[in-house]
């Protein structure tokens, strides 16, 4: 297998995923997808690497959603990414602790393991901080609770966790305006 086929191995992988227990996520993973892409040229990291992390960051979300687990879909979106990563021989051992690291990092840490990393964390900002992203995961709350006060909760709570992992520069500059916007729409509508 090339990396090219392990890439689209990956994406096949996380999309038959989403399509098997939550379809909604596909226009979400569509947004950090291309914003990784941009994000990896940008900074000169390893598209490739990231590419792959970002199919697999949240495969398992999900089935863990379903499973009533969320919180554990990163432990999972890693042995999953472990286990597609074990008979791959175009990359090297260095390339497939990057992609795992990239996945286990996801949701921000204080120090990145590699720029990859930073990227698919920053990349995953743009599903809850950008507006066709915000709107779109406050269409998916809508259906899912039922019940504004909920909604406005949940939204509120990824739109912070989400601004607090940003890191990059240019995903700062380019998000920032968008959180303030939305914290502050957020709050008025919680009067």
């Amino acid at each position: 297998m090339n990396i090219e086929e392990l890439i689209e191995k990956a994406y096949n992988f996380n999309r038959g995923e989403i399509r098997k227990y939550n379809p909604d996520m596909e226009f979400l993973d569509d947004i950090s997808w291309d914003a990784g892409i941009k994000l990896a040229k940008e900074y000169g990291a390893d598209e490739n690497i990231v590419k792959v992390a970002l199919s697999m960051m949240d495969s398992k979300l999900p089935e863990a959603a379903h499973l009533g687990i969320g919180k554990q879909h990163v432990l999972m979106s890693v042995d999953a990414t472990k286990e597609l990563l074990k008979d791959v021989e175009c990359l090297t051992e260095k390339d497939k602790e990057n992609i795992i690291r990239c996945v286990e990092e996801h949701h921000g840490v204080e120090k990145y393991y590699s720029i990859e990393a930073e990227i698919v964390a920053n990349a995953d900002c743009y599903r809850f901080v950008s507006p066709k992203g915000v709107l779109f995961y406050a269409s998916m709350l809508g259906r899912k609770f039922h019940d504004f006060n909920k909604e406005l909760e949940q939204l509120n709570f990824k739109l912070k966790e989400k601004h607090n992992t940003i890191s990059l520069p240019l995903v700062k500059e380019e998000l920032e305006p968008y959180y303030q916007f939305f914290q502050k729409a957020i709050n008025e509508a919680k009067k």
